[in-house]
């Protein structure tokens, strides 16, 4: 009995060790529990929460385990530019939503389809075809101010309809956001009112909202073989099919409207004529139908719910802030003119009101870690040896919050972004769309509908928190304002104002 009790002890001990002994000359970390790691911690604390006490105990370069996997957490602002900026720290780790998603396109595992969750040539050809597209279509540009202006139109009549009612206003920003997205994708919009409008917004929402890269269902396939009717899996499949099936309709629509015609007016034209032209000239090409149907649901996952989360920040901090919203409103009077609406032409001249949808981004901090990245080659990093494969997570919330950059890290204060002469300025810890090689593909029409809504509606609006309870929800990836209502106030006659430009 002893030597079977000293046997099974020997045992345990031995793969305590295994599991937790870390390669040679590896940055440090906490202890690692045996086949979990660190994910129990994480799935406690949130992924934020729990980045940040790593790094204030252990340091910039911190490593840890989770559920097998090591990866390693870098939180100093410079190290996070350095690396991003390298293609060694480029590749991406595979991530079981898009395998999810590459499943039901071709009932494959690990196909690499899209842009976000693929690497290698793969990566560059689709993100190549698709930044180039739609820049050709105003991506970035000022010809895409007059969809923007079309959204705003809606949201400014839906506001002053309502003034001085409580409004729960996040997903209003979710329609304008997808639908802004979705004229340029496929050349059209949807009313407000439609309702195939909110059932794409609440797919989109739901999808992006689920991507939690240290949820165990989400991170190995096996735990899909051996739980496949596990809740977080079926919501996730349900609402991929639902997406996917709701992007093939409106294709199928598409080529209906068009007649098979030539359409260079859309992404989805464009992407169209490039397969067929390849076809009748007899010549290979990397884009094809699953690609297409995945590009365009990662550019609604990545393009809808950051946007729209961002604005939905913007309005609660002016709510809770009305002296920054009265300087806002004031520069606002005084560039633009109070019979006049702001157009991309005011971009410049409007340094405290950039500074403001800056400071929006840092403290609202909506991707408090970047999407995991994967080494693609051995590396030594600050004289730490880190493996090929090794996962890399860089905590953009300790840039966010980095004393060296900002004086005041945790509080609202649009001057971080000023000069003491009142220009714009941006420091190198200021990171909300990443950095380097991986940079958001969607950052420059991000910028143009935060300034875009953003300064229209506190140009027409003057906004106040109601006294209804403020609650924050656990993050997941996407950081979440709290729930709020808000009320808002026209502070001018609709009938005076014109746009100008």
């Amino acid at each position: 009995m002893w030597t079977t009790v000293a046997l099974v002890v020997t045992v345990l001990v031995f793969i305590f060790y295994k599991s937790s002994h870390r390669p040679s000359n590896f940055p440090p970390g906490p202890l690692v529990i045996p086949f979990l790691g660190h994910v129990v911690s994480i799935m406690i604390h949130s992924l934020p929460v729990a980045m940040m006490k790593l790094a204030t105990k252990y340091g910039n370069i911190v490593s840890f385990k989770s559920l097998g996997e090591w990866t390693v957490l870098i939180s100093d602002t410079e190290l996070m530019r350095t690396t991003m900026a390298d293609s060694a720290y480029a590749d991406r780790m595979q991530l079981m939503l898009f395998n999810i998603r590459d499943q039901i396109l071709l009932g494959k595992k690990w196909t690499q389809l899209g842009i976000i969750g693929t690497n290698g040539e793969v990566w560059k050809n689709q993100r190549r075809f698709t930044l180039r597209t739609l820049k050709d279509l105003g991506f970035g540009r000022r010809s895409i101010e007059p969809i923007i202006t079309s959204e705003l139109e809606e949201l400014v009549e839906y506001f002053t309809q309502r003034q001085g009612q409580k409004l729960n206003i996040a997903l209003l920003f979710n329609r304008s956001v997808v639908n802004v997205l979705w004229a340029m994708v496929i050349g059209k919009r949807f009313s407000h009112n439609d309702t195939r409008l909110h059932d794409l917004v609440d797919k989109v929402q739901n999808i992006a909202r689920s991507f939690n890269i240290f949820h165990p269902a989400l991170q190995f396939p096996w735990i899909h073989k051996v739980f496949p009717n596990l809740k977080v899996i079926k919501d996730i499949e349900r609402c991929m099919k639902d997406l996917l099936a709701f992007i093939e309709e409106e294709t199928a629509q598409h080529k209906k409207e068009t007649g098979g015609a030539d359409d260079l007016s859309s992404y989805l034209g464009a992407y169209q004529l490039e397969m067929k032209e390849a076809q009748r000239e007899g010549r290979e090409t990397p884009l094809t139908l699953p690609h297409l149907k995945a590009n365009i649901l990662e550019l609604f996952m990545a393009g809808s719910e950051t946007t729209s989360t961002t604005m939905s920040w913007a309005i609660y901090l002016m709510a809770c802030n009305p002296e920054v919203q009265r300087r806002v409103q004031e520069e606002l009077d005084q560039v633009v003119g109070r019979d006049n609406l702001p157009t991309f032409e005011h971009m410049d001249s409007l340094p405290y009101t950039t500074a403001t949808i800056y400071e929006v981004q840092r403290i609202g901090n909506i991707l408090p870690v970047g999407v995991p990245r994967q080494t693609s080659r051995d590396v030594t990093l600050q004289g730490y040896h880190i493996p090929k494969g090794t996962g890399v997570i860089l905590n953009l919330s300790a840039a966010h919050r980095d004393p060296k950059y900002w004086k005041y890290p945790d509080r609202f204060y649009p001057q971080h972004f000023l000069t003491p002469e009142g220009k714009v300025l941006k420091p190198d810890s200021f990171l909300p769309f990443g950095f380097g090689k991986r940079v958001c593909l969607g950052e420059s029409l991000a910028r143009l509908e935060l300034f875009s809504f953003m300064t229209t509606l506190m140009h027409r609006f003057s906004w106040r928190l109601s006294d209804d309870p403020r609650v924050f929800s656990k993050v997941n990836m996407i950081r979440m304002p709290p729930s709020y209502t808000v009320t808002a106030t026209s502070r001018t006659d609709d009938s005076t104002i014109t746009r100008k430009g």
